[in-house]
């Protein structure tokens, strides 16, 4: 019996482990679902401004780095960085543990939208408009008081569009040559 039972067992202990895989996707995979969901909502937002004129490349890969920008915007306003976040992904302050760190630390998730910004700007080179950044707001609800993380500007999914157009203008020969400079250089990362 005990060669009878542990082969039943055995079948059973693997269909529960195949279920519980099957059924039940890794933190890593729910984690660029949501982002995946985050960013499909910021393209749809950003549809208003590609029906208005706008150049909105989506998923950009930047040349020379394995990384993608979520979104980049080219209109009247300048470029724009835009990369897709949700509250629960925001650094936290966290509680002093030092004399030294008395004021606290901000930990959590980087953001690293700022060398995503440079590698724009570098690759449009030359065409003298200005590269600017936003991490667009995927919950709601806003930490009280917080209008930044890291020194990059935080607004809302709602509010997106209205910010890119209220931009300081740029000349329009400084949109047509970032434009074009863009799509020759800068490719979809998938």
């Amino acid at each position: 019996m005990g060669v009878w039972l542990g082969w039943r067992m055995a079948l059973l202990a693997g269909l529960l482990v195949w279920w519980r895989l099957r059924f039940h996707p890794s933190a890593n995979a729910r984690f660029w679902r949501r982002q995946a969901v985050a960013q499909r909502r910021t393209a749809g937002v950003l549809a208003q401004l590609e029906q208005e004129g706008w150049l909105v490349l989506h998923d950009v890969a930047l040349p020379g780095w394995s990384a993608s920008l979520d979104h980049l915007v080219i209109g009247p306003t300048g470029a724009w960085a835009i990369d897709s976040w949700r509250d629960s992904w925001l650094p936290r302050r966290r509680k002093a543990t030092s004399l030294r760190s008395a004021r606290g630390v901000i930990g959590g998730r980087r953001a690293d939208l700022s060398w995503k910004t440079e590698a724009v700007a570098d690759s449009l080179a030359g065409t003298g408009i200005p590269v600017q950044r936003l991490l667009c707001l995927h919950v709601g609800i806003r930490l009280p008081g917080r209008r930044s993380v890291q020194g990059i500007p935080l607004v809302s999914l709602r509010r997106l569009p209205d910010v890119v157009r209220h931009g300081s203008r740029v000349q329009a020969i400084e949109v047509q040559r970032a434009s074009a400079r863009a799509l020759e250089v800068l490719r979809p990362a998938a």
